[in-house]
């Protein structure tokens, strides 16, 4: 019942989305398309997993938890769906940040300042504005008692080291609480330097082993943060990075997979696995196989029979960060509805999920015009000016 709903209200939403051009001043072509209709896909899958924790809750006792366990069944979809889009971002990260090692025309110092220009400029005005609204939004629910310590947690959170709460405000109610995998993120992004610095000392004779090395470090850390961190991190999806690296890497291998519809197939086929095959405990190292498989078929460019392609679903994947960070937000809303009002039926169910991916995907869209685009447009004015005066 779920996954029909996820199914159907996701298609209803695309199909509101193209009728009103959402693609309009958003749609980018560049880049593997397939990589950006897969962004959509995840952001979306992630948004619906904590749609469906609601409207379940609403009928029964949730109980897939870390203790939930089945081989195969509906209960798996909602355990592994946040894992599955989480998962498949990290090896997108990888993917698409490990090629900076590849350049070694910069020095240390200057691929140090223009990767982490690049990610401050993208990551931290979305997530700070994000941080805002939940502020603000604290306030008008009365969640707020000013002090030091909310001073303190705000300071952190706008640091990305933040808790659960900011003060006396329960961010998770408000945002999801998403933001966890962005520490894990960070971590991916200041490791490149140290490796590059190290690769360029070694000659590049252990760039491989230097970056799984990074890693396993990054997985310790996360680790810790896990047993003795003061918010929720999930460990495990890091060694998604090492599955993006080897997408990377061996992405001439995989270019035979771009134009197969039997690759295609395969690569749904697994996907639909992973979702409903439990992903409890060491089994989650199969999980991460069979998204492993997919990422190699999906990021060599191979667009799932041309829907990955779909220039709203690509739209809905440039703006599929500001909507990883503002779902939850939307969905605080959709809480408030009165329970009287809500009718506790698929038909009901499935329509409302509807009105949460257009709500959100339109105020992703927004935010992402209004706060994202700036940012980056402004650095990549500065780089063509940059381009020009030096041919002069």
């Amino acid at each position: 019942m779920y996954v029909l709903m996820m199914v159907l209200s996701l298609i209803m939403a695309l199909m509101v989305l193209r009728l009103f051009s959402f693609h309009r001043g958003v749609y980018n072509g560049s880049g593997i398309k397939s990589i950006s209709g897969l962004r959509a896909l995840l952001a979306s899958i992630v948004a619906f997993s904590h749609f469906a924790h609601y409207v379940y809750s609403l009928d029964h006792e949730w109980v897939f938890d870390k203790d939930y366990f089945a081989w195969v069944s509906q209960g798996n979809f909602f355990a592994n769906s946040g894992k599955f889009g989480v998962a498949l971002f990290f090896m997108i990260s990888a993917f698409l940040f490990y090629r900076w090692l590849d350049n070694d025309k910069l020095t240390p110092a200057e691929l140090t300042r223009k990767l982490l220009k690049s990610r401050v400029r993208r990551i931290v005005p979305m997530f700070w504005f994000s941080a805002l609204l939940i502020v603000v939004i604290g306030w008008f629910s009365g969640d707020v008692v000013a002090s030091g310590a909310m001073l303190v947690d705000g300071l952190r959170w706008f640091l990305f080291i933040g808790n659960y709460h900011i003060g006396s405000i329960p961010t998770a109610n408000i945002n999801a609480g998403v933001e966890w995998t962005l520490r894990l993120e960070w971590l991916l992004y200041l490791s490149i330097p140290f490796i590059y610095l190290l690769n360029r000392a070694t000659g590049g004779r252990f760039k491989m082993l230097l970056i799984m090395g990074s890693i396993g470090g990054i997985l310790a850390v996360a680790i810790a943060l896990r047993l003795w961190g003061t918010a929720y991190t999930d460990p495990r999806p890091v060694l998604g990075f090492a599955t993006g690296y080897l997408a990377w890497h061996y992405r001439d291998r995989f270019m035979a997979f771009r134009s197969s519809g039997l690759a295609a197939a395969l690569a749904i086929a697994l996907a639909v696995i992973a979702l409903f095959f439990t992903s409890s405990t060491f089994y989650y190292l199969i999980f991460l196989c069979l998204l492993a498989v997919v990422f190699f078929i999906i990021s060599s460019g191979n667009s799932l029979f041309g829907l990955l392609e779909s220039k709203t679903l690509m739209s809905v994947g440039e703006v599929s960060y500001s909507l990883y960070l503002i779902h939850g937000i939307v969905l605080y809303f959709i809480k408030m509805i009165p329970e009287s009002l809500i009718q506790h039926n698929f038909i009901f169910y499935t329509l409302l999920s509807t009105l949460f991916f257009v709500a959100s995907f339109y105020i992703a869209r927004l935010t992402y015009l209004c706060v994202e685009k700036p940012f980056i447009t402004s650095s990549q004015k500065k780089k063509e000016a940059a381009n020009a005066s030096a041919t002069i």
